[in-house]
């Protein structure tokens, strides 16, 4: 029996990441920047990632696990090991979210949004100026790297996400991790580990098709869209 409400941890991850004194505006635009130059050296990426979900209001929190697979522009596959089987595809139109542990296998289709604040490499970069304000808080080790600590709030308003928290590698400037704060005050938090960039993705792995014997359901877009 799952304790947290699925859309607490589906939508914030469609989207697929303090000791000194707060960094002043110069040094969070060059962290920005070091972002961007990162995400255009990146044409794939392979990371294995953990996702810990808290709904505060219930008490609750759940802890995911798996590998995380990404090809440019917005292909995205997360293949769960906790729990075993579960997977969540981004074909370039729509996410396919599979539930093979419910009673009755269920598969989960949402339209992807295409406007540039809501696509799912938002946090891998891409003119994050344009997109983000906030500020550097300083610095901390995360997953055993050294890592900038960003306080970020998207300019134009998204149904994902109120605020986030992003670690990013001081010497490489990839994300390291991500915690997210949606409008209802819960929090899901992504750590990636493992990093393998520009290696060789075919792009079927990134195509789905549910099977025969799933249920699928069309799911609504967090902005109130049901999948065509």
């Amino acid at each position: 029996m799952r304790i947290i409400p699925r859309k607490t941890w589906f939508y914030p991850l469609v989207l697929f990441l303090l000791v000194p004194a707060a960094g002043s505006a110069a040094d969070f635009q060059a962290v920005l920047a070091g972002i961007d130059r990162y995400y255009e050296t990146v044409s794939s990426l392979q990371a294995s990632f953990t996702q810990l979900v808290e709904v505060p209001v219930l008490e609750k929190s759940e802890t995911f696990s798996g590998t995380l697979f990404f090809l440019k522009p917005n292909l995205i596959r997360l293949e769960y090991s906790k729990p075993e089987g579960q997977l969540l595809v981004a074909d370039g139109t729509d996410w396919w979210f599979y539930m093979p542990q419910q009673e009755v296998p269920q598969v989960l289709r949402a339209p992807m949004k295409q406007e540039p604040g809501e696509a799912p490499v938002y946090i891998l970069g891409g003119r994050m100026a344009e997109r983000f304000s906030g500020r550097l808080t300083g610095t901390e080790r995360r997953g055993g790297t050294e890592c900038y600590v960003l306080e970020l709030q998207p300019r134009s308003r998204t149904a994902y996400y109120r605020s986030l928290r992003a670690w990013v590698g001081t010497r490489t400037f990839a994300t390291r991790a991500v915690r997210y704060v949606d409008e209802s005050g819960n929090f899901n938090t992504f750590d990636l580990a493992g990093h393998r960039a520009g290696i060789e993705l075919p792009p079927a792995m990134f195509s789905f098709e549910p099977p025969a014997e799933a249920q699928v359901l069309e799911a609504e877009s967090p902005g109130g869209e049901r999948a065509p």
